[in-house]
């Protein structure tokens, strides 16, 4: 029984320290930053793997192990160290480290890396498009508003000239 405690206490720890560095700036930012400069370089969307795409994903491997490695010497733990104690406690089965578990597997899955540069570059294909479409909606409604604003300044003036002009018959 006190066993199991001493397992749960560590898998909490474990917990708290991943889901600290999976949220801080210094494991986001970079990783981000690395996606969104390079999903757009995946634009086949078939089956087809070129070696830029190979390339990219070592790029991407040596970023991860570099920024997992820097983390891990902060609370001294040792990377095999700590890729034992996630496979041991089964936390890379936890809900709540999905988003990093996906990071870790893609920086060693070269497929897992492949979809996850393709999803987000249908995402931001699809943000563009939308923001796009939004841009066009709101030209459009500003048109129409400007149109009917000079609609209304002729109709006005129109008005005006035919009131003016039974004054100025007699």
């Amino acid at each position: 029984m006190a066993e199991e405690e001493a397992a749960a206490v560590d898998h909490t720890w474990l917990v708290d320290m991943v889901l600290g560095f999976m949220h801080s700036e210094n494991w986001n930012e970079p990783l981000q930053g690395f996606i969104v400069e390079h999903c757009t370089k995946f634009d086949n969307f078939q089956d087809e793997n070129k070696h830029e795409y190979v390339e990219i994903h070592i790029e991407f491997k040596n970023l991860v192990d570099s920024l997992l490695t820097a983390h891990l010497l902060e609370v001294d733990i040792d990377p095999e160290e700590f890729e034992r104690k996630i496979q041991e406690s089964g936390l890379n089965e936890d809900p709540r480290l999905q988003q990093i578990v996906g990071q870790l597997m893609a920086a060693e899955d070269f497929m897992v890396f492949k979809n996850m540069m393709i999803d987000r570059h249908q995402a931001l294909q699809s943000e563009a498009e939308s923001n796009f479409h939004d841009v066009g909606v709101s030209q459009a409604e500003a048109e129409a508003l400007d149109y009917a604003e000079a609609e209304r300044i002729a109709a006005e003036a129109d008005d005006a000239d035919a009131a003016a002009a039974p004054a100025a018959a007699p």
